[in-house]
């Protein structure tokens, strides 16, 4: 008969996700002890209620560490713990850099690059951007989920309810093969989803884009990523860039849409109050002041594209 360890390792392996947390364990092993077994496999009958202290026992008997044993490798009846990964996740199953990260993080979600990747309108970088929330977010995220799974206040549960919670996740700089850029975001992220992964929203792609754009490919690949398919998102990029808290995005994006586009919308034209005359404002902050402008926007259009509206000095 399988153990009630052996059966957890069973039910982790059926759902299939790359890589499961203590916590993700510890929440199988609520169904298990609730079901009194998994399929047609019952729980041993000695396995009475799931205690803190017999959950600690049970998910400590499911995983596998190399640190704190001599055996090489994995027994087939535990799940190894990730090496790539500072945090303590175990591998489940098969999965590449972003199955991993979506799984190992349920808060974060593709951005920059590969969100513009994700959402159509570019190639696929080499590189995985993700953006989760910081650690005050992450914290709240996880209560919420604590919240949800557990069903109680988060005030009301303690480690003698709940001997495990969620681990807000650390990795290597490398993950199945690819480099990992993991970036921590104070202002709300609004995630657009298909199948098991998550990207930031459209809107909140192309904000990103004038924000951090060497982590889209450079300042040029974001003005061609405009000049192609902002007009085809406009309300989505308006909606986002107006509810932004840096008045120097709304700048870039106005110069854009207005000058660049010709696109004519009064939200756009509001954010003129944002344009601040003789003030040291540049399109590409890492780039050095041009003598080409808008004056409109009050902006240096410090960029290789000659081909951009702007007036000389």
């Amino acid at each position: 008969m399988e153990t009630a360890a052996e059966i957890l390792v069973r039910m982790a392996r059926d759902a299939a996700p790359p890589v499961v947390s203590e916590f993700d364990l510890y929440l199988l092993a609520r169904r298990l002890f609730a079901d009194r077994g998994y399929g047609d496999t019952p729980i041993p009958p000695r396995n009475r209620t799931l205690s803190a202290r017999r959950a600690r026992t049970l998910v400590s008997q499911a995983i596998w560490n190399p640190a704190f044993t001599l055996t090489r490798e994995a027994p087939p009846n535990k799940l190894p713990y990730d090496p790539e990964f500072l945090s303590p996740l175990y591998i489940a199953g098969q999965g590449d850099t972003v199955a991993v990260m979506m799984a190992a993080d349920p808060f974060c979600c593709l951005s920059h690059t590969s969100a513009v990747a994700f959402h159509g309108l570019g190639n696929e970088s080499s590189d995985v951007h993700l953006v989760a929330p910081d650690r005050a977010g992450w914290v709240g995220r996880a209560a919420r989920l604590m919240e949800q799974t557990i069903g109680k206040p988060i005030y009301d549960i303690d480690s003698e309810d709940v001997p495990f919670r969620p681990v807000r996740p650390r990795c290597d700089v490398m993950v199945r093969g690819r480099r990992v850029h993991r970036h921590e975001m104070r202002h709300p992220i609004v995630a657009a989803e298909r199948g098991n992964l998550r990207a930031t929203a459209i809107g909140e792609t192309f904000r990103d884009s004038l924000d951090k754009p060497e982590w889209c490919g450079g300042i040029d690949a974001v003005i061609a990523l405009w000049q192609r398919y902002a007009a085809d998102h406009r309300d989505a990029i308006i909606a986002t860039v107006d509810a932004s808290s840096e008045k120097i995005l709304r700048v870039r994006a106005g110069y854009l849409l207005e000058e660049m586009l010709g696109i004519d919308d009064p939200r756009v034209a509001a954010w003129m109050s944002d344009a601040q005359r003789g003030s040291s404002r540049k399109l590409d902050a890492a780039a050095p002041y041009a003598s080409r402008f808008s004056a409109r926007w009050m902006l240096s259009i410090n960029v290789a594209d000659a081909s951009l509206p702007s007036q000389t000095l």
